[in-house]
């Protein structure tokens, strides 16, 4: 135990970024059944995200709509994944970095839900308008005929019949649609932790392309294939238009804001490390930027080896048995960086480390 986090060889199996996570969703979700039962609130409603136009939209929901779920099913694989897989993220990166990580690829979602709505219902919309700009029974009888989304149409049907009946009905008729829109746009209500998961389930994947998943506990694939192959599922669905009730594109948005933000970050962290080990020469007559490295490939054409180092201090090649202590070293040094990443965070690495593990990402 490590700070009341069970660990095992300095990984938290439940590191503390997981575990609040855990602990919010599964409590909002208990306080969602029993508001309902008790007929105090509808908290999807009033903590899900609405469409940035329908009247229940507002700013919070951009952070509260992840933490709500429809049902059990959809709660459990999605906090089962988020541990499966945030874990290790969190126990790579450290808690901060991952909390931020994962509200911004659930904010990320989100937004990208909002561009695929907002071309979705467009057309839809802009026939309201037309109508509520210029009210008649032309105007309503073109909403009529042009609108192909079935929620409303029998509502539509019904008033324009109305209206036909009695054109001296039209006021009463500008309030009822603009009421049948107002419902119409809070229709549009997303819930749920999926895109933060897949976002995560990205990062997972560019950090151990290589780890191997059982999916189902039988299948083996690496992980790179298998975001890959979620990523294109995804796709496919959301281009599809599949009547699932997921939001896929939300999905496919948490994935490509975690790729933009993880891009982000490696190029920040290889910008300062390069800065760090520039230094300025003894030159006399021109101080110039040099690189300072502590060992130097080159190539080898003599031995059985393609490669060897030749020691930066001496410029004299290293014998087999200095070579593999330096190894030796090197890996030490690594593993003691990474359990300072377990228990304080990427955060918490000086800049000559953060260079050492950049330079081993290169190897």
């Amino acid at each position: 135990m490590n700070n009341g986090q069970i660990g095992i060889g300095g990984f938290n199996i439940l590191p503390k970024g997981i575990k609040n996570l855990l602990i919010i969703n599964i409590l909002l979700f208990f306080a969602t059944y029993v508001f309902a039962k008790a007929n105090i609130c509808d908290l999807n409603q009033w903590l899900g995200l609405h469409y940035f136009k329908a009247p229940d939209f507002h700013v919070w929901q951009f952070i509260t709509y992840m933490f709500m779920h429809a049902n059990f099913g959809h709660i459990f694989f999605n906090m089962f994944a988020l541990w499966m897989f945030g874990a290790v993220v969190e126990n790579t990166w450290g808690t901060r970095k991952f909390l931020i990580y994962y509200l911004i690829t659930g904010i990320g979602a989100a937004l990208t839900h909002y561009i695929i709505t907002f071309v979705e219902i467009g057309p839809t919309l802009a026939l309201f308008n037309q109508f509520l700009d210029a009210p008649s029974l032309e105007t309503y009888r073109y909403l009529v005929e042009n609108n192909t989304i079935e929620p409303l149409q029998s509502a539509l049907q019904n008033n324009y019949g109305v209206l036909q009946r009695n054109p001296d009905s039209l006021n009463e008729l500008v309030a009822a649609t603009m009421t049948l829109q107002d419902n119409y746009l809070n229709s549009f209500t997303l819930i749920g932790a999926s895109g933060a998961v897949y976002g995560v389930l990205l990062a997972f994947g560019w950090l151990f392309p290589n780890s191997t998943i059982y999916i189902y506990f039988l299948v083996p694939i690496k992980a790179k294939w298998l975001v890959l192959f979620y990523g294109i599922i995804e796709m496919v669905y959301g281009v599809t238009g599949t009547s699932d009730g997921v939001a896929h594109f939300a999905h496919l948005g948490g994935m490509v804001f975690g790729i933009l933000l993880i891009w982000m970050w490696t190029r920040n962290d290889r910008q300062n490390s390069q800065q760090t080990y520039y230094h300025i020469s003894d030159n006399r007559d021109n101080n110039r930027r040099e690189w300072k490295w502590p060992f130097q490939k080159r190539d080898r054409e003599t031995s059985g080896k393609s490669k060897y180092y030749v020691s930066h201090e001496s410029g004299r090649p290293l014998s087999d048995e200095e070579f593999n202590a330096r190894k030796q070293e090197e890996k030490k040094r690594i593993d003691t960086i990474l359990d300072k990443i377990s228990k304080s965070g990427y955060g918490s690495l000086t800049a000559e480390e953060k260079e050492i593990l950049f330079r081993q990402s290169q190897k």
